[in-house]
């Protein structure tokens, strides 16, 4: 009967001990929040390209005297959250523009403008 006792206590004090020791986040987990960063990051950038690739972003760039090449550099180095924002940001444009609630001039505007925020964002950091 002690030795059954002195089991229960014993393992009732090493398993908490055990358990404590584990890592919060396995290396599993870990790997695929770097792999799923990576992807969206990815997406982001693809999105904040295509929109500034299109025909009336390069008008709009070139009428500003804005160099594109140096706009790609600069979205290139934003950190992730001010990406997301910005492609958040140039998606609700699109569907704005797609949905006829933006006129050409207005995008011409806009686009100068978010150019223009991204380079200075740039030159702050």
């Amino acid at each position: 009967m002690k030795l059954v006792v002195a089991t229960v206590v014993l393992s009732l004090v090493i398993c908490p001990l055990a358990y404590s020791q584990r890592p919060i986040v396995t290396q599993d987990e870990l790997k695929q929040a770097l792999v799923n960063s990576a992807k969206t990051r990815k997406e982001n950038l693809d999105q904040v390209r295509s929109f500034f690739s299109s025909e009336a972003a390069v008008k709009a760039l070139k009428s500003a005297n804005i160099d594109s090449k140096r706009l790609d550099k600069a979205v290139s180095t934003m950190n992730s959250e001010e990406l997301a924002k910005l492609a958040a940001t140039t998606r609700h444009i699109e569907s704005d523009f797609a949905a006829g609630s933006l006129t050409n001039e207005q995008i011409t505007y806009i686009l100068i403008a978010l150019a223009t925020a991204v380079i200075v964002l740039i030159l702050v950091h």
